[in-house]
């Protein structure tokens, strides 16, 4: 009798755990209260709102639940314009998705075609040439990856450093690179910035920038700046 009574309770209590994950199921994947009414987008300045919402393959209507925050930031970063990417879910109905994009500072000619990369030496895409960006010279191309590095130049000398200090720019036409320790910087007016082998690349541009300053009120239009290690820079006219 007892025994009885046990099994009775615990089909019910099995039953009633049945029925109650079966609303659950339905509550959360068929009910329209987890559908997804807000995609937030912040940090993309080059990319369009529907260009991210497009390459994380979410949509309004979307149940969240079947939303992988892993797999939304894989898409993104398959896109070359894109440097980092990280996904929030906010329950009930909201994706957050930040990013931070790459830009174009400088091109590379390959070919007939030029090249253009990141500050990192990541390459964006490849196009015609562009009059606003700075080339860069000296670096031999034999193959090339969309949304890949070069090569290692840009870590092994301060070529990278280089890029990072005239990104926004329109001011340089020319990026020599000599080797490792030797970088020419040419400006738009013909005037050449030699840094051989600086200890401080930030102090060293900052201040032959200084110096192009004080060059163009005087009407200088040729000459070299030249920065050798720590040592005060020269100007050959």
């Amino acid at each position: 009798m007892v025994e009885s009574a046990f099994k009775k309770r615990f089909l019910i209590f099995m039953f009633v755990t049945l029925v109650f994950i079966v609303l659950l199921y339905l509550f959360m994947f068929q009910s329209n209260y987890f559908e997804i009414k807000t995609i937030k987008v912040v940090g993309n300045q080059i990319l369009s709102y529907n260009d991210i919402k497009e390459l994380a393959m979410i949509d309004y209507g979307m149940n969240i639940f079947k939303v992988n925050p892993k797999k939304i930031e894989s898409n993104l970063l398959a896109n070359p314009y894109i440097r980092e990417s990280k996904v929030k879910i906010q329950y009930p109905d909201t994706v957050e998705i930040f990013i931070k994009e790459r830009r174009i500072v400088a091109q590379v000619k390959y070919q007939k075609d030029y090249l253009m990369i990141d500050k990192e030496g990541v390459v964006i895409k490849k196009e015609n040439y562009n009059p606003k960006l700075p080339v860069i010279e000296g670096i031999k191309v034999e193959k090339y990856q969309i949304g890949k590095k070069l090569n290692d130049i840009f870590e092994k000398s301060y070529l990278g450093t280089l890029l990072e200090l005239i990104e926004g720019t329109d001011f340089y036409s020319v990026i020599k690179y000599m080797n490792e320790k030797q970088i020419i910087l040419v400006t738009k007016n013909g005037i050449e910035i030699s840094f051989d082998n600086p200890l401080d690349i930030n102090y060293s541009f900052k201040f032959a920038e200084l110096i192009l300053k004080d060059l163009a009120k005087k009407g200088y239009h040729k000459g070299t700046i030249q920065i050798i290690g720590d040592s005060n820079p020269v100007f050959i006219p």
